[in-house]
């Protein structure tokens, strides 16, 4: 006779139905997407307005506009073109499309925060390489962090915007690299301000959203802010 618990389920069948539940979320392997002519520049857009708040914004790497700022950010350690290369947009519009053509692990039907999202057996707010889909926004809820844990590539493609909540950060352990994590959402980017400047990121990856960025106040990004057909909004910013 088998052993059965309490249910009335035999004790193997209720191990088989905790070991599903705790797989239900595994990551989706994901390849990185070719960036082309973008690769060297920190900022791609129709339109980038900057604060006229000194200290200004700091970007390493190349930057190209059709309209720019009254006030230059105070450091341009790149290239600055204008307008944007034709190219460009050809190479972002590529890349996105690779982005949202590959096979995604849904983390819900709506909305979804980030820091309290469960892949595998990982604690809530650690992900690992992945490609991760949303119904709605994704957003990194105020003062929270969410760790990518681990060497690979990370993919987020939330079906609306992508927030992230002021004093918030995304961090990077395990051998993860800002180079290899991409943001594709449907909706515009909001970067969350940050208390006071900060020397290290606040926030990681390669952002191809053609609905526009608005980076924080203080806010640092490790990684590159993409728009071309939309607008940069930079605020005393460190982009990398």
């Amino acid at each position: 006779m088998k052993d059965r618990n309490r249910s009335g389920l035999p004790v193997s069948a209720v191990f088989a139905a905790l070991f599903s539940l705790s797989q239900s979320n595994v990551a989706l392997a994901a390849t990185a997407p070719s960036l082309g002519s973008t690769s060297t520049y920190g900022v791609v857009s129709t339109t980038f307005t900057n604060s006229n708040t000194a200290p200004q914004t700091i970007i390493n790497g190349d930057l190209c506009f059709t309209t720019g700022p009254v006030t230059p950010p105070l450091t341009i350690t790149g290239a600055t073109v204008t307008p944007c290369p034709p190219a460009t947009g050809t190479d972002q519009g590529l890349a996105t499309a690779n982005l949202n053509g590959q096979p995604c692990t849904s983390l819900g039907a709506g909305a979804i925060a980030l820091d309290s999202v469960v892949v595998g057996a990982n604690p809530p707010g650690t992900i690992p390489p992945g490609c991760y889909s949303s119904g709605g926004a994704m957003n990194v809820t105020l003062s929270t962090t969410v760790t990518l844990n681990g060497a690979g590539v990370y993919i987020f493609r939330p079906g609306g915007a992508l927030n992230s909540g002021a004093n918030s950060s995304i961090i990077l352990a395990g051998g993860a690299c800002a180079s290899d994590v991409f943001w594709a959402p449907v909706g515009a980017t909001t970067l969350g301000a940050n208390a006071a400047q900060s020397l290290s990121p606040t926030f990681v990856g390669n952002i191809l959203d053609a609905a526009g960025i608005t980076i924080g106040h203080f806010a640092n990004l490790t990684g590159r802010a993409l728009t071309v057909g939309g607008t940069v909004t930079a605020d005393e910013n460190t982009i990398t």
